[in-house]
This record gives structure tokens, C-alpha cells and sequence, in this order.
């Protein structure tokens, strides 16, 4: 706890689809009165599209470039929680940057609960639509691990409530409520 003390100002929430970072961020800003940032809700701010409509009138190089300059941009601010698309992480030396300037959260969760959250949204993820839906979360959440693992505090939510997880990162991270 006594090396992340000095990146206490940025929480940056990763993960993969599905494991709560938009929600653990929410309850989060409430109980440290720190802002929350979506990192998806920016890019869509910014570009005027939303993450489907850029995967499908662009490559998803261009919305990596998109993700990237935002992340970027949160490295100034203070006293903030920042949940973060799931493939941010991922890119170039994104997870590093992330460490770099802040605390870095993992949030997971087995296949089969977030296949379960994910199939309450109205809109199927750009990278999971079509047929066998739980074989490209397997694939994809292999690829993306040896990222996710390099977080300063991991969480597995498949099975905790909002108010466990949040309390767990505030106490890793050395936060007050």
C-alpha cells in the first residue's frame, strides 16, 4: 500500500466488459466525493459518436488512437476515479502509462457472469456480436490478461457486492471514505 500513496490522485478502473467498472466507479465517486470519468463517455463526447458507430464507419485502430489521447488527458487531473473502456489497457503501452499515473484496479469476473450482466444491455458489444458469443469472450479475455494482471490491485466480482468491492480498493489503495 505504501507505493501506490503517492498515485492515490487517479483510480483507474480496467477490466473486461461485463466485470462492473461502470458501476463500482459510480458507487466509488460517491463514497470518496471523488469525480467519476468514462473513458468511453469522453471519446463519445468528443467524437460525437458512439463506440459501436466508430467500430463501424472506422477501424479499430482509430478508436485505439481516440482512447489513447483521452486516457492521456486524465493524467493531469486530481482526486478522480477513472473507469476505462476494457481493451484501453490493452494497446501500445497504455497499462504502463496507467501505472505510471496512477493506481490501477483490475476488475474480473468468470466468463458465464459477464455474459450474464452483458445480456441485460440493449446493445450487443461491438466485439462480441454474432454467433458464439462465449467462445470470442474466451479468446478475447485471453489475449487481454497478461494486461489486465499488471494492475496494482485485482478484484474478482463475480461473486461480491458493490459495497465489498469498493470497500477492498479504498483499503488497498489506501483511500479514506
Amino acid at each position: 500500500m505504501e507505493r501506490l500513496k503517492d498515485k492515490q490522485d487517479r483510480i483507474y478502473l480496467t477490466g473486461f466488459m461485463g466485470t462492473g467498472k461502470s458501476t463500482v466507479g459510480a458507487y466509488l465517486s460517491r463514497i470518496t466525493s471523488r469525480r467519476i470519468i468514462d473513458t468511453d463517455s469522453l471519446i463519445e463526447k468528443e467524437s460525437g459518436m458512439t463506440i459501436a458507430e466508430i467500430f463501424k464507419s472506422h477501424k479499430e485502430s482509430y478508436f485505439r488512437e481516440l482512447e489513447r489521447n483521452v486516457l492521456i488527458s486524465t493524467f493531469q487531473l486530481k482526486n478522480v476515479i477513472i473507469s476505462t473502456g476494457g481493451g484501453l489497457p490493452c494497446y501500445e503501452d497504455n497499462m504502463k502509462l496507467i501505472n505510471a499515473n496512477g493506481i490501477s484496479v483490475c476488475l474480473m469476473a468468470r466468463p458465464e457472469v459477464i455474459l450474464s450482466r452483458l445480456s441485460f444491455e440493449n446493445n450487443i458489444r461491438p466485439l462480441l456480436q454474432g454467433e458464439d458469443r462465449m467462445e470470442k469472450l474466451n479468446l478475447l479475455m485471453q489475449k487481454r490478461v497478461y494486461y489486465y494482471i499488471l494492475a496494482d490491485i485485482l478484484v474478482d466480482t463475480s461473486d461480491k457486492s458493490i459495497d465489498e468491492i469498493a470497500k477492498y480498493i479504498c483499503v488497498e489503495a489506501g483511500i479514506k471514505k
